[in-house]
């Protein structure tokens, strides 16, 4: 019977709560009927499954869902992200490529990873804010545009310099806000470009220091207004992982989620010397993973 995968866990991680009592509401599998969550184990590691004769197309509610499973094995130990949408033709297929060859070391990045969640920060600002800010108390913010073409060339550099210096020296100021409350941080994105983020961050962080990140992100809004703050978590810390293995990298010509929480391959990780991708996935996007409603969509 073909599977659907969700992530990757040990082998004596619970299922969420809803799946171990057998308690009332819907099964919290992906397809068409629903299933409910079971572990296909081997050895020190279980995946985290749910039977499916029909996958259906994958939409918004199916994304919601991956992310809820997610976030409610998460709360009951560290989880390795499965690519939204991965099914495996059974379960042997599960143990033998995607289990097995992982055994020899991601348990111990499992372990590292306890207790820790990943939270995202991603922040814009306006325009024509920005480039007002950018020029203010400086002579650009008289000159009026120069007629030569070369002129206005230099101009648009110059003030792109301004633009790009004001959110390197910004960005800088945030994350020496919350770098104290993370154990480690990494940038999603490039940064120090004129079209690139004002931030795009990803911070590694004890689940119990939840609230005190939330307070600091908070503060970060209320100090600049301007700013467009989005913040996602908490997700499995899968961006600081370091994958002992790389199993079947090559993605199924039917998968165009272009997302896998990090990773590019079939299984929800890259290839080697594979970068994994870092950008604003689709099944995050809309999703109801923000902090900010948290409280209010977080099972």
């Amino acid at each position: 019977m073909p599977v659907v995968l969700y992530g990757i866990v040990r082998a004596d991680h619970p299922l969420p709560a809803q799946e171990r009592d057998a308690g009332p509401g819907p099964a919290l599998g992906i397809g068409h009927p629903a299933a409910s969550l079971r572990l296909v184990r081997s050895g020190p590691l279980a995946a985290v499954v749910s039977e499916t004769t029909d996958l259906g197309e994958l939409g918004e509610h199916e994304a919601i869902r991956h992310l809820e499973i997610l976030q409610r094995l998460l709360a009951d130990g560290p989880v390795l992200p499965v690519r939204l949408g991965t099914v495996a033709p059974d379960d042997e297929s599960v143990r033998t490529e995607v289990l097995e060859p992982v055994q020899d070391g991601l348990p111990e990045q499992l372990d590292a990873i306890d207790g820790l969640v990943e939270l995202y920060l991603d922040i814009e600002e306006e325009e024509q804010v920005e480039l007002a800010e950018a020029v203010a108390g400086t002579p650009l913010a008289y000159a009026p545009p120069p007629d030569d073409l070369d002129a206005r060339i230099q101009l648009g550099q110059q003030i792109a310099d301004l633009v790009v210096a004001r959110r390197t020296a910004q960005a800088e100021e945030i994350l020496d806000d919350l770098r104290p409350l993370a154990r480690a941080d990494r940038p999603r994105r490039h940064h120090g470009g004129p079209e690139d983020p004002a931030l795009s961050w990803a911070f590694l962080v004890p689940a119990d220091r939840l609230p005190d990140f939330d307070a600091a992100v908070e503060r970060v809004r209320a100090a600049r207004p301007s700013l467009k703050v989005d913040y996602v978590g908490p997700l499995p810390a899968v961006d600081f992982v370091d994958f002992p293995a790389r199993v079947l990298t090559t993605a199924p010509a039917a998968d165009t989620t272009g997302d896998a929480f990090g990773g590019s391959g079939r299984w929800g990780w890259g290839g080697e010397g594979e970068q994994r991708n870092t950008r604003e996935p689709a099944d995050r996007a809309g999703s109801g993973g923000t902090r900010d409603d948290r409280e209010r969509k977080e099972p």
